[in-house]
């Protein structure tokens, strides 16, 4: 028997979604300080961290559907939390605003580049299908194709090979202001603002999940202010950063709206986690059914839990290292329940198999601590 607990557990229905209860707040993820004036990117607590009031389940994370999925990841049930889903993307970077020098070269952005690194940016990370909309690039591809095999086989291909039809449109707007100050001496700051709208493009509805917020990158986040120093006479240039020439200042707002689209994907990280069937289990060891075809990533931080009529329990916290569609992990801290210890005992007496109508998981908790500088 083990030692009297401090609190008691059970079984929790789908719709609380969390462990033990406890009078001490979950913690599963850091701040990575961006900047003290700007947007900052949270990314998951390393799961050598956890303590045992960390390990419940995340926020966003829904086991509704479960019961339909067939854990097929190129043929997955509609409506299995499990399933990819298919977005388009879109970017308005219409507006613009400010003062003094710079306003023109800023409004001579060329937004479809953002477009494309959005769409890049997305579709590395393997938790969405995306239909591209780099038209350019198809066209050029087809017709290659068709000098090369014929039209006939680019006819065959798209007869075989239908386009993605998306579940979700994901829109960004962005708002780009600059301001200048000193009369001889002066420093260009300019700021991107980025809001996301999710639609449902069959409804015309604006979804409220994923909620990604507002996200503000300044210049002096991804340069030193020095570097966007100029010198003026009589009211003209002279020297230093050439505001006015769009080739220049489009260098800056790329830097700026990549880091933007970072974080922006450490918050969508965090809200649509990725999620795996637990195997086995043999010790601390894992084995799971999906890897990188499911957007688990390197370093994953993941909540392990039962599953059994719609209740969840969880088990412990795990790190995660995935191969192209497997993943092995090591459950660093195993909860302090009954039936944590009464699986964990199975599991050191040899290899442990959910089964009985049990089934085990492992859901990422947010964005890896090293995704920002070694993925992005």
């Amino acid at each position: 028997m083990n030692k009297l607990k401090s609190f008691s557990c059970s079984l929790l229905a789908i719709a609380v979604l969390a462990g033990c209860q406890s009078t001490k707040p979950a913690s599963q993820t850091n701040k990575a300080k961006v900047s003290n004036r700007a947007s900052s990117a949270i990314v998951a607590k390393s799961a050598y961290d956890f303590s045992d009031d960390d390990i419940r389940m995340p926020a966003y994370f829904d086991t509704q559907g479960l019961d339909l999925c067939t854990f097929e990841p190129g043929n997955e049930h509609p409506d299995c939390p499990l399933k990819k889903p298919i977005v388009r993307m879109y970017f308005d970077g219409a507006e613009v605003g400010g003062e003094g020098q710079g306003v023109n070269a800023l409004r001579a952005y060329e937004d479809k580049d953002l477009l494309l690194m959005l769409e890049n940016q997305f579709a590395g990370i393997n938790r969405f299908r995306i239909v591209t909309q780099d038209d350019d690039l198809i066209a050029i591809e087809n017709t290659i194709a068709s000098a090369q095999q014929g039209a006939g086989y680019v006819i065959d291909q798209r007869r075989k090979q239908q386009v993605l039809k998306p579940d979700y449109l994901v829109k960004l707007d962005s708002l780009r202001t600059v301001k200048n100050e000193g009369s001889i001496t002066g420093w260009m700051d300019y700021t991107l603002e980025l809001t996301t709208a999710v639609l449902n493009p069959f409804t015309r509805e604006k979804m409220s999940h994923p909620n990604l917020g507002k996200i503000r990158v300044k210049s002096e986040d991804v340069r030193d202010r020095s570097e966007l120093k100029f010198v003026m006479a009589s009211n003209r240039y002279v020297s230093g950063f050439r505001y006015f020439d769009s080739a220049h200042v489009n260098a800056v707002i790329n830097d700026m709206a990549s880091r933007g689209i970072d974080i922006l994907l450490t918050r969508m990280l965090s809200e649509m986690p990725a999620t795996t069937q637990v195997l086995g289990i043999k010790g601390n060891k894992l084995s799971l059914d999906r890897g990188q075809n499911a957007g688990v990533m390197p370093n994953e931080t993941m909540i392990v839990f039962s599953y059994e009529a719609g209740f969840v329990e969880p088990l412990g916290v795990a790190h995660v290292m995935p191969s192209k569609n497997h993943a092995t992990g090591e459950i660093v801290r195993w909860k302090d329940t009954d039936i944590a210890d009464a699986i964990k005992a199975k599991a050191e007496a040899g290899i442990y198999r959910p089964g009985n109508g049990v089934k085990i998981f492992a859901v990422s908790v947010g964005t890896p601590a090293d995704f920002l500088e070694n993925r992005t």
